[in-house]
């Protein structure tokens, strides 16, 4: 069963998300054991940039609502995800109180950095993971995977 106690994992999705890196994330992570909650802008389905379509575990609404501990929130890239993600002032809510919590904001994509804290009406500066030039999404997944372990563990 994944540990919870430390915060929750959230994997925020809107249309035109990159499938190849969510699945490979939210694959990895899970099977280290780690709670991912799968979160969509919406309500009901949440179509890739190629078709693939995820049924998000609930809403960005419901989540603030709930607001539950954080310990990461993952951003995928996308033809248009980012776009969706920056006009919408409930993401500038999330990100700031995960800012506050001192949660990991890990951008699946290099792209993810034209998020800023200007962009969404941000006071404090966001400090992105990304993956390296040369490094692997299934690299990169194994990274996080560790590293929010290891942050569960203390």
């Amino acid at each position: 069963m994944p540990k919870t106690e430390h915060g929750q994992v959230i994997l925020l999705l809107a249309d035109g998300f990159d499938e190849t890196a969510v699945t490979i994330l939210l694959i990895t992570l899970r099977e280290a054991g780690l709670a991912v909650l799968v979160v969509g802008l919406r309500s009901g389905r949440v179509n890739g940039a190629h078709g693939l379509m995820i049924i998000p575990d609930m809403s960005l609404d419901r989540l603030l609502e709930k607001t539950p501990p954080i310990l990461a929130v993952l951003l995928p890239s996308g033809m248009g995800h980012l776009g969706r993600l920056q006009i919408d002032p409930r993401v500038g809510t999330l990100l700031s109180r995960s800012i506050e919590e001192q949660a990991l904001l890990v951008g699946l994509g290099p792209h993810v950095t034209e998020l800023t804290d200007h962009s969404i009406g941000l006071e404090c500066p966001i400090m992105w993971i990304v993956p390296e030039s040369n490094q692997s999404i299934e690299q990169f997944a194994i990274m996080i995977a560790r590293r929010l372990q290891d942050l569960q563990e203390r």
